[in-house]
């Protein structure tokens, strides 16, 4: 018997209703578990960099938030070891992290939550609210958003690399895939991101932006 494909986490973002993210929040009690679902949610960052802890901090009224990327090989240039983002504070995940750093005299906190833990979670939230659907939320759903958000809203290949921790362009490909109805567009939040290195274009983004435009159906 053949062995049966997984869907990808971006076609699975499809099925989710609009405010998928919203309803998950809300059911979540455990403040910890709440703070690293927030962390996921405005970042849209690995679950092992969660696993290894993402620094929260605000700086002159904003949300800034540094991850120590995961998949990082000096040697051969790969990732992003280190990224700053600035996130909108105004949505449901960021104001919470935001009023929980209020409360903090430091204004700085550093959180941490197991990788494989946070997606069993999730994904207990996720059969709660939807028993119906086959597609459950995972970790790895948020990076997924993030990224499919980002291309959207036509942000540049530069912000979309450096918020996902990425050293080329052509890494963010696998990353969410921007439909035509720009369901997410207006969702990801992210302000304004930095990382350590400066992004690396790759010849096989030019490949497949071709390869993609074939495709595309002509208009008569």
């Amino acid at each position: 018997m053949a062995k049966k494909l997984k869907r990808s986490k971006r076609y699975g973002l499809n099925s989710l209703p609009l405010d998928w993210r919203e309803q998950i929040f809300s059911t979540i009690l455990s403040k910890r578990l709440k703070l690293a679902v927030a962390v996921l949610g405005v970042t849209g960052c690995r679950p092992v960099e969660l696993e290894q802890g993402v620094r929260i901090r605000i700086v002159k009224g904003n949300l800034v938030i540094k991850i120590l990327g995961a998949k990082v090989d000096l040697a051969t240039g790969r990732g992003q070891p280190v990224r700053h983002l600035i996130v909108d504070n105004t949505t449901q995940s960021g104001m919470y992290l935001f009023n929980h750093l209020k409360n903090i005299p430091s204004h700085a906190a550093d959180i941490k939550y197991d990788a494989g833990a946070v997606s069993e979670r999730l994904r207990e939230k996720s059969r709660k609210l939807w028993p119906r659907r086959k597609y459950l939320v995972s970790a790895y759903t948020y990076r997924h958003y993030i990224g499919k958000s980002l291309k959207e809203a036509g942000e540049t290949v530069q912000k979309i690399a450096c918020t996902l921790g990425h050293a080329s362009d052509f890494s963010q490909t696998v990353y969410g895939r921007a439909g035509g109805a720009k369901r997410s567009a207006g969702g990801h939040g992210i302000i304004h991101a930095s990382a350590s290195n400066d992004v690396r274009h790759s010849a096989k983004s030019d490949r497949l932006n071709r390869f993609t435009q074939n495709k595309a159906p002509k208009n008569d």
